[in-house]
């Protein structure tokens, strides 16, 4: 079967259910590079049965492929709360960044030093 594990983090879920049979395929997708570079290494000994793509999950094209499941644990993964240089806890003395792809550039930091209060009040009430 072909699966689609739409936040890979670092691989967990997947390899439960690669390791489930012989035949399975998955395709694992994560906007955080760290997360596509644990799960390649957390992922390596079922070779070329995985399939990694850096990106957000609701711009993938599948192609022609059908999948027999779909996984998304969605949210902020406690790696990006662990590393302090990530900017995403309280719990740390860190810049605030909280991006989830270190390649865009625009951090929390910015948005809440920079921009005015209108578009500070737009983006709260909208999300």
């Amino acid at each position: 079967g072909h699966y689609l594990d739409a936040t890979l983090g670092g691989g967990g879920h997947s390899k439960l259910i690669l390791a489930g049979a012989p035949d399975v395929q998955a395709i694992g997708i994560d906007r955080d590079g760290d997360a596509i570079a644990a799960a390649q290494n957390n992922l390596q000994d079922y070779g070329n049965r995985v399939q990694f793509w850096q990106g957000n999950f609701a711009q993938y094209q599948p192609g022609a492929i059908l999948f027999d499941g779909i996984i998304a644990d969605l949210g902020v993964s406690s790696a990006q709360f662990d590393i302090p240089e990530r900017g995403f806890s309280f719990r740390h003395t860190a810049d605030l960044d909280m991006r989830m792809d270190r390649n865009q550039s625009l951090t929390a930091a910015e948005i809440i030093n920079d921009w005015d209060e209108v578009k500070l009040a737009k983006i709260f009430y909208e999300y």
